[in-house]
Order: C-alpha cells, then sequence, then structure tokens
C-alpha cells in the first residue's frame, strides 16, 4: 500500500466510510479487508477512475462498497459517514470542498499533495480540531496525514505548526524540514530587501532552522 495509505488505514475505526475522490479505491477496498470500516462509499468525479476502483474491489472480493460519481462531499447525505478519507488533492481544493460540506458527525482523515499550511489554517479557522497532523515519508516524498473533527471552536496556529502539523520530533517531519530548509534558503538568498513575500519566506526560514537546531 505505501507508508502515506498505510498511514491512513491506521485511523480509520468506523462504520461507514466515505472516500472521497477515491481514484484507485484502496483506501475503501483496504479499510474493508482490514475490517476497518463496515460498509464503504467511494466517490469520483470521473467514472472512469471509479472503473478501476470497482475493478479493484472485484478482484479482492470485496462486495459492502458503493460508488458514486460525484463532486466533493456533494454525494453524501446528512450523517451519512462517519469517517471520510479526502487523499489526492491539493490543500485549496480540500478546504473547498469542506466548505460544501453536508452536515456530517465524522472523523475527517485529510492528505493533501500541496498547500498544506493553507489547508492547517482553514481549519484552524473554521472550528475543525486536530487530533494529529503528522508527516510521512514515502520514497522522496512527504505528506501530511490530519485527522481532525468539526467541533465549532477556532483555533489559532503558530508559525511551525501551520508549516509542518503537530509531530515536529517524528523522524519524518525532521527529514521533510531539512529538505524544507534547504530550499527555502535557496529561494531567500536571491530575495530583494523590501520585498513583503520575501520578508514571509525569511521567517520561515528563520523558525525551520531554529526548530531543527532544538532537535540535536
Amino acid at each position: 500500500m505505501g507508508a502515506r495509505l498505510d498511514a491512513v488505514l491506521a485511523r480509520i475505526n468506523c462504520r461507514t466510510l466515505a472516500d472521497i475522490g477515491c481514484d484507485h479505491g484502496k483506501v475503501a477496498v483496504g479499510a474493508l479487508l482490514e475490517g476497518r470500516a463496515e460498509r464503504c462509499i467511494a466517490t469520483d468525479i470521473s467514472e472512469k477512475c471509479l472503473q478501476k476502483a470497482r475493478e479493484l474491489a472485484r478482484t479482492k472480493g470485496v462486495d459492502k462498497i458503493e460508488f458514486r460519481v460525484g463532486d466533493g462531499l456533494s454525494v453524501l447525505a446528512p450523517f451519512e459517514a462517519d469517517c471520510v478519507v479526502i487523499a489526492g488533492m491539493g490543500g485549496r481544493e480540500i478546504a473547498s470542498v469542506l466548505q460544501e460540506a453536508p452536515p456530517l458527525k465524522a472523523k475527517f482523515i485529510l492528505v493533501p499533495h500541496d498547500d498544506a499550511p493553507l489547508l492547517r489554517r482553514f481549519l484552524a479557522e473554521n472550528g475543525y480540531g486536530v487530533e494529529s497532523d503528522r508527516i510521512v515519508g514515502e520514497g522522496r516524498r512527504f505528506y501530511p496525514v490530519i485527522v481532525c473533527e468539526k467541533t465549532g471552536v477556532k483555533r489559532s496556529l503558530s508559525l511551525l505548526e501551520s508549516l509542518y502539523g503537530t509531530h515536529l520530533s517524528d523522524a519524518d517531519c525532521a527529514a521533510y524540514m531539512r529538505l524544507k530548509e534547504s530550499s527555502l534558503a535557496r529561494i531567500c538568498a536571491g530575495i530583494k530587501q523590501g520585498d513583503e513575500r520575501g520578508e514571509k519566506l525569511k521567517e520561515e526560514l528563520r523558525a525551520t532552522s531554529e526548530a531543527l537546531k532544538e532537535r540535536k
């Protein structure tokens, strides 16, 4: 399955799982095979992608899975799922999907492939309590796996939490921070004095470097 999907599956324990934008269907099928969900709703905006998921379910002998074509969470009825996985979208797109969500009392497992800081700020500002936000390394790539639930309580985030989540001491997070430090250093070296966006990047670099020094 890979470290990213293994990390997602490890957080699933529910009656009805909704795998939004399921693509290949590995999360939904894996959750049923491992007994982590009693039933699954696998959705995708593309019928072609759902065909791949249907084929995987057939191959693995999984039948407690329903396939729905549709955009985001619009395919769900209110309170239909108690766990929702959204993986493989960008952070901005995931935030947009959550804004259009029907009423749900559910655990959300979110895996943005970019714009994770934007998504973290959206969650904090829109009353999502975060249970866990870990960086997971897979090959040369790193993925945030954010587990949260709508509580209605808005939060403030530190700069480091917005950049790297809640588990800065994890080995994968430290590896990602070192990669980010190197990237930020290259960018900041070419920034002209007074560049507003550049100053923000320099602040991110300082915070990242200081956090890494504290680990040593």
